[in-house]
């Protein structure tokens, strides 16, 4: 089973046939002699009609009558031209427009100017297969192929080739073959000559063919290979690069002198641009490489001259500002006064508690209105913690500011350190009640998390006073996932019934640790 047929088979696709005038002009190309050229295009109306009218086009008519004869229009265009408009008009059956990265345009553009290289390199050697024109122009047709079987596998491709990988590479690696194995097994369908289905099939392999390839075969993908790198120059980001392979790339197997290589990537325009207009692919006329390289040099002239000019109004400026130094220093400490004004306003509208180093109470009010409409949102859960310290009031009464000062820096700590790091730790604008918001947290996960904190407190407690100051905490467990999605969480609400619950515990003097889960019913569930 061929590489094709495994992929029909995948993709469950029909496989695209070729429009009957296509197939027409592969045989006329591929299989018959030259002189029937003529007759063909006089005997199909839609050609005859295409070549007449390019004919008349001004370029070519002039201030002459209109031209009504096929054979004077070929005449006038030259045969070389009409060739590659018929094999160019071969794109116009095949081509459409799509809605993302894969460009039929592009493609045919491309092949064109391959085709339009062949025609041009053939005056430059001695013996030049007709075929290979054919050749150049559709060594590449796999993709087209692959792409009608699979758009979205295709895409990927792509994707990998802008990472590095070269057109092949990435075709094996998300289809198990390549462009050239599947179009020479589309064109032998077509029983089309084995020379020309053997140039499709190892294009792309040269010069590592297998050695059972017969020599006019190598000749021919050499050339291939050859008008692939020139036109690359043109159809490549890098285009110094790719102009140093080709370059090579003759020297090594044409022995071609660098004036003449230079000279064919530079006429490749002239041959192209008028074909790219009556074909309709005026949006991919080519500049000459010469012209970019000029524009390029220019280009980078300019940015060298703009940094000379740049450094030239550095080294003033630094001799300004060497000067403008002793006149700065009275502004200098202005400013540093007004930075100190500044810093002191920002700590006072900062959202940390200056003394314990915790988010304050307008902080942690933001961020539990955040995290509620959060978990409304993406149907999370998160609990809340509201931690009071019984008469806490007393360390102050029995010693002093300092005390309580120390003592709320010491817990503050232990708090933090017993949390995870996304845990939101704030001090509230009462003396003695923290607020803590767990995201993500399950009501059985804040309850350990409350005991933790309350063996803590009274250790903490314990040890610096030895004696036990009982901390109340109140728990509120917000489920997204039960509530009605339609109701916005209320962050008052919250805080009330963490509030009324604290109350709750003072009253009873029993429990220490009270939670509630707000549910459809707000039901009580208290430890």
């Amino acid at each position: 089973m061929g590489e094709l047929e495994k992929l029909l088979k995948l993709s469950q696709k029909n496989l695209l046939i070729l429009p009957k005038i296509s197939q027409q002009i592969l045989d006329i190309f591929l299989l018959k002699s030259e002189t029937k050229l003529i007759e063909f295009i006089s005997q199909n109306k839609e050609l005859s009609s295409f070549i007449l009218s390019i004919a008349n086009h001004p370029k070519y008519r002039k201030e002459n009558p209109p031209i009504n004869d096929i054979k004077l229009a070929i005449l006038i265009l030259g045969e070389d031209s009409v060739k590659i408009l018929i094999l160019g008009f071969f794109s116009t059956k095949l081509s459409k427009s799509t809605f993302n990265e894969f460009n039929f345009h592009l493609f045919w553009a491309r092949a064109i100017a391959n085709l339009c290289f062949s025609f041009a390199l053939s005056s430059q050697l001695n013996t030049y297969p007709s075929h290979l024109h054919v050749s150049s122009y559709l060594m590449d047709f796999g993709i087209i192929l692959l792409y009608l079987l699979f758009p979205e596998g295709y895409l990927k491709v792509l994707k990998l080739k802008h990472l590095g990988r070269s057109v092949c590479e990435a075709e094996k690696e998300v289809f198990g073959t390549d462009h050239a194995i599947i179009g020479s097994e589309y064109f032998e369908l077509y029983n089309l000559p084995r020379r020309f289905i053997l140039n499709i099939q190892y294009h792309h392999q040269f010069p590592q063919i297998p050695e059972e390839i017969p020599p006019e075969i190598w000749e021919d993908l050499k050339i291939l290979n050859f008008i692939n790198l020139g036109v690359g120059v043109y159809f490549s980001i890098d285009k110094d690069q790719k102009f140093k392979n080709f370059k090579n790339f003759g020297h090594t197997y044409f022995n071609f002198n660098s004036s003449l290589m230079e000279f064919l990537i530079d006429s490749l325009p002239a041959w192209v641009n008028p074909f790219y207009e009556f074909l309709g692919y005026k949006d991919f006329i080519l500049e000459p490489y010469s012209k970019w390289v000029k524009e390029k040099k220019e280009k980078i002239e300019k940015e060298i001259k703009k940094l000379q000019e740049q450094k030239k109004q550095e080294k003033s400026l630094i001799e300004f500002y060497q000067g403008e130094l002793i006149k700065k220093t009275q502004e200098k400490l202005l400013l540093l006064e007004e930075i100190e004004e500044l810093k002191r306003k920002l700590k006072i509208s900062s959202f940390l508690d200056p003394l314990t180093n915790l988010y304050n109470e307008d902080y942690f009010l933001k961020r539990l209105k955040e995290e509620l409409l959060r978990a409304k949102r993406y149907n999370r859960i998160l609990s809340i913690l509201l931690i009071e310290i019984e008469k806490f009031t007393q360390i102050t009464e029995l010693f002093g500011i300092e005390e309580e000062e120390i003592i709320l820096k010491v817990l503050a700590q232990n708090i933090v350190n017993n949390l995870r790091r996304v845990d939101i730790v704030a001090k509230l604008s009462k003396i003695e009640q923290f607020a803590i918001i767990l995201p993500e947290t399950p009501l059985s996960g804040a309850l350990v998390v409350a005991r933790r904190l309350l063996n803590i407190i009274e250790k903490t407690f314990y040890k610096k006073y030895k004696t036990i100051y009982y901390p109340y905490i109140s728990i509120v467990c917000y489920n997204s996932l039960i509530l009605d999605p339609k109701k916005e969480p209320k962050t008052e609400k919250i805080l009330e019934v963490l509030n009324t619950n604290l109350s709750l515990l003072k009253t009873r003097q029993q429990k220490r640790i009270i939670s509630l889960l707000i549910d459809t019913g707000l039901e009580n569930k208290q430890i």
